[in-house]
Parts: structure tokens; C-alpha cells; sequence
């Protein structure tokens, strides 16, 4: 992966570029989460009744999702004085899978999705039954591995290619309120909505993430994902004992 700009200059932030990366993907997860809840997005795309806004805007706001963790795999190796070149290659196969299945899921889900929910609702006709499982079961468990792909690529990404300055206290800071986020969209999928697979894929992250924060605790992503799915595993269980 290539550089992405010149190192993070001395200031009170010692990883200031990642910030505004993970800031960004902080603002993408409320847009997910704002298009999946308006009404105003469920208006038809065209006239003969194509796919609802909100469909096309999962599949664009999933673009920028992989572009993201592109810009973010970039920023850890640029901000890295380890230059293990040799390292790249398997890190950008596992990118480029993880892209694919990812984007995989998203055209399976979103036109299932649109048809159960349009066409489905009432009776179930055997086509119904493979459109219900298309959008239930098949396309969750590929959009899981894509996810699980991209997300095992960049904590790899930083283990790899491990930054050279300890993370200062505003770092820290920084790097908990965007953790939030990321810890608030795991319950509102885990606990408020049906989930089957995905608490053993968030536990298997979470556990995956702290071994590594272990081996390296310095390191600003996995530290970012540590908090994640640890916050969005307990505040699961707590709404759930509940």
C-alpha cells in the first residue's frame, strides 16, 4: 500500500491523520445508520418501482467503506518506520478479498432484502423461500466474512507495521470517542436487531483485537478496536440481561 503524505509532525496528537480517518468512519457509521431509519429514503429510484434510496445509498455508503479502510491500511504503514516491505503482498491479497466479498454481500443483501420486504411480506411461494434466505442467512454470512476479511487486514496492517510513537493523552481521547462509535452501531445491530451469526463473529473480533493489544499495546488501531468490541459486546449482555 502506498504513502499517503508525510509523517504526523510533533504536537500535542501523535497520530493526527489517523484521527481524521477514524473521525470519518465515525460520520459513516451515523450515515448508515440515518439512511436505514428515514423515511425519506424509501422512495422508489425510478418509476417502475427499481430499488428504494436506501438500497442504493447502502451500496454507495459501502464504497466508501472499503475506500476507507484502504486510506487508514495506507496511513498505518506510512506512519510506521518499520519498512517491511515484504509484509505488503499478503496484506493486500487479504484487502482485496475482503473488498470483494464484502461488496459481494452488499449486492446479494440489499435486492433481496428490497424483494422480501416488497413482495414477501404476506405468503411465502417457493420463490419466496429462496429470496427470504438470500436475504436472511446467505447474505449475512458473506457479508460477515468480507467484514471479518477487512477488519482482520487492518489489525494485521498495524501489527505489522507498528507506529513508532506511543499514542499522547489526546490520542487516547480521540481514539475512545471514535471506538464509541464503533461500539454503538455493534449493540444497535446485536441487540435490537436479529442477529445469528454476528456475536461469535464480534466476540471472535474482540478476542482476536486483544490478543494483539497484548503483544502490542502501543498500537493506535488495535487499542480502536480493542474498546470497539469490547463496548459493544458488554453493552450487548447488559441491554440483554436487562
Amino acid at each position: 500500500m502506498p504513502d499517503t503524505g508525510p509523517r504526523v509532525g510533533r504536537g500535542r496528537l501523535a497520530h493526527g491523520g489517523l484521527h481524521l480517518l477514524l473521525t470519518l468512519n465515525s460520520l459513516l457509521v451515523v450515515l448508515i445508520s440515518v439512511n436505514r431509519k428515514a423515511d425519506s429514503t424509501l422512495a422508489f429510484v425510478a418509476a417502475n418501482g427499481f430499488l428504494r434510496w436506501v438500497e442504493i445509498n447502502n451500496m454507495l455508503l459501502g464504497l466508501c467503506t472499503v475506500v476507507l479502510y484502504y486510506l487508514v491500511a495506507a496511513r498505518v504503514v506510512n506512519d510506521s518506520r518499520c519498512r517491511r516491505r515484504g509484509g505488503l503482498l499478503p496484506l493486500g491479497v487479504l484487502f482485496a478479498a475482503g473488498a470483494y466479498v464484502y461488496a459481494l454481500s452488499l449486492g446479494d443483501h440489499e435486492v433481496t432484502n428490497y424483494l422480501h420486504g416488497r413482495f414477501c411480506a404476506e405468503s411465502l411461494p417457493e420463490i419466496c423461500r429462496v429470496v427470504a434466505f438470500n436475504d436472511d442467512v446467505f447474505s449475512d454470512v458473506v457479508f460477515l466474512t468480507g467484514f471479518t476479511l477487512l477488519n482482520t487486514m487492518l489489525m494485521l496492517t498495524q501489527f505489522r507495521f507498528p507506529a513508532d510513537r506511543a499514542p499522547r493523552p489526546w490520542d487516547n481521547v480521540l481514539i475512545t470517542v471514535n471506538a464509541l462509535f464503533i461500539g454503538a452501531g455493534i449493540t444497535a445491530n446485536l441487540a435490537f436487531e436479529k442477529a445469528v451469526f454476528d456475536p461469535f463473529v464480534v466476540g471472535a473480533t474482540a478476542v482476536f483485537a486483544l490478543a494483539l493489544l497484548r503483544i502490542a499495546p502501543r498500537q493506535p488501531i488495535l487499542r480502536y478496536y480493542g474498546i470497539a468490541y469490547t463496548v459493544g459486546l458488554l453493552a450487548t449482555a447488559l441491554i440483554k440481561m436487562a
